[in-house]
């Protein structure tokens, strides 16, 4: 071994291991319960969105690429406002990734019904009982 070298291992056999997988970040739960997270999905400011959770978390652009799906450069333009998303799509991918519950997205970005599906109604109002 080198006398420059301070691990385990010769740089030729280092070369080779199976380095250990990198985590995957996450967001924490509790922050879709700030006022500035809440009002950019409300206003479908998904800009505003991507940086004020990158803030509340100390995360790069490059780490919510990867919970998302979109390009980092994507990201970089979607914050600075030089891009709008649009494309519902990769609105579902960002809201996704970002694990926000579909109660906060509104009623555009909730998964169809069920019933509707399989070709019948859903129960109407005059089918429910009174409270």
């Amino acid at each position: 071994m080198n006398r420059y070298n301070e691990g385990l291992r010769c740089f030729a056999c280092s070369r080779n291991a199976v380095m250990p997988e990198a985590s995957v970040p996450t967001i924490p739960r509790d922050v879709r319960d700030d006022h500035q997270v809440q009002q950019a999905l409300v206003s479908r400011d998904f800009g505003s969105l991507c940086l004020r959770i990158r803030e509340l978390t100390s995360m790069r652009q490059d780490d919510l690429a990867l919970l998302t799906g979109l390009s980092q450069p994507y990201l970089s333009m979607l914050e600075s406002g030089q891009r709008k998303l649009t494309n519902i799509d990769k609105i579902v991918t960002l809201l996704d990734g970002m694990d926000v519950p579909t109660v906060l997205t509104g009623p555009m970005l909730r998964p169809p019904n069920r019933a509707t599906l399989a070709g019948t109604q859903p129960p109407g109002p005059a089918e429910h009982p009174p409270i």
